[in-house]
This record gives structure tokens, C-alpha cells and sequence, in this order.
């Protein structure tokens, strides 16, 4: 992957959300929350699914690479703590996705993986559900990024227009006659003598 920044630096910013996390394995659950509170408050929830699985990836490949902080940490364990950061940059249309983490080390994505790893598939997702993506370092790591483009959702089907009829159009009312309510007379009577 060519190191490459963000799209949004020469376009107009919408809206920016950023959320720090502690690289525990629960970091992704987190990661999707805060999407899904930023995006609904934008009103970009079509996208909801494409960045849900986008930040997934990033985010656990993120935490792999500041190291998974395990057991129930201390407050002295925390200090010099790496930290995973994910930022949320909507455009015009369409929606970055950033995420931090301490690594010097580029991704690599593996086009091709062998059925029986169990890894090793994030980053070809990304690739597959974002317009572009990309990866560029930053002091102290790197930042890999993915843009979602914002689909536009088509306006709702016109109502039917109901025709204005005159009253001269409409079928005219026929009174019952004794004949017919006799004859209904008949079969609600054939009805009941069946129950």
C-alpha cells in the first residue's frame, strides 16, 4: 500500500467525531457504538453497515499492533499507554474513517488468503467496501484510513394523484329492493343452519 493522505484535505469538512480507546479486545464493540451514535446524529446511517465492518478491521488490526492490554489494568499500568484513536470526518458525500495507532509498520493486504487461516481478511474487506483507503504516518505511528462514499437515497415514489370525479361520473346508487333482501334473508338463514 502507498502511503497516501486522507481525501478531505483540498474538500469541505461536515462534521468530525474522534473517540480514544485502550487496546482491549472489547475496543471494536466500542468502535462500532460510537459510529452508530456519530453517524444517526449526521444522518449518515446508510452507511452503518459498510462502517461498521470497515472500522471493525481497522480497529482490531490497530489494537494487534499497540498490543492488546490484558487482565483488568491499573492506573500505573496505563501510563505511556499506546492509545487507539478513531476519528469519524464526514465530506459532502462521502465519510472517512481514521484510525491511529502506534505502529510504524505498513498493513499489507492479503488478497488471497488460504481458506484455514483465520486471519488475514480485514484489510481485502476494506479494500472491497471503501472508495479508497489508504495509510500514512504520523509522530509517534501511523493513521490508515478508508472513505466510504454516501449513496444518495432516492426520493419516496410520488403519490398517486386520486382523479377528481364529478358527481354525474359516479356509479349511481341502486336502492335494495325487497327481492334482494329477501334473498339475503335466505342465505344468512342456510349460513346458520350449517354451524
Amino acid at each position: 500500500m502507498v502511503s497516501q493522505a486522507p481525501p478531505y484535505h483540498s474538500q469541505s469538512v461536515c462534521f468530525v467525531d474522534q473517540l480514544s480507546l485502550v487496546p482491549v479486545n472489547s475496543a471494536a464493540a466500542t468502535a462500532r457504538r460510537f459510529l452508530r451514535l456519530s453517524l444517526a446524529k449526521w444522518q449518515a446511517g446508510c452507511l452503518e453497515d459498510d462502517a461498521f465492518l470497515v472500522a471493525s478491521e481497522l480497529v482490531t488490526n490497530a489494537v494487534a499492533a499497540t498490543g492488546v492490554l490484558g487482565g483488568q489494568p491499573t492506573w500505573e499500568g496505563m501510563k505511556g499507554l499506546g492509545l487507539v484513536t478513531v476519528r469519524l470526518v464526514g465530506l459532502p458525500d462521502s465519510v472517512v474513517i481514521e484510525v491511529w495507532d502506534v505502529s510504524e509498520k505498513q498493513p499489507t493486504v492479503q488478497y488471497d488468503p488460504a481458506h484455514e487461516d483465520e486471519s488475514g481478511r480485514g484489510l481485502f474487506l476494506v479494500h472491497r467496501c471503501a472508495k479508497r483507503w489508504g495509510v500514512y504516518r504520523v509522530t509517534g505511528g501511523k493513521v490508515v484510513w478508508a472513505e466510504l462514499v454516501v449513496r444518495p437515497v432516492p426520493p419516496p415514489l410520488p403519490k398517486r394523484q386520486r382523479r377528481q370525479q364529478q358527481r354525474s361520473e359516479r356509479a349511481p346508487v341502486v336502492p335494495a329492493t325487497a327481492a334482494d333482501v329477501g334473498l339475503l334473508r335466505l342465505l344468512l338463514a342456510g349460513l346458520h343452519a350449517k354451524l
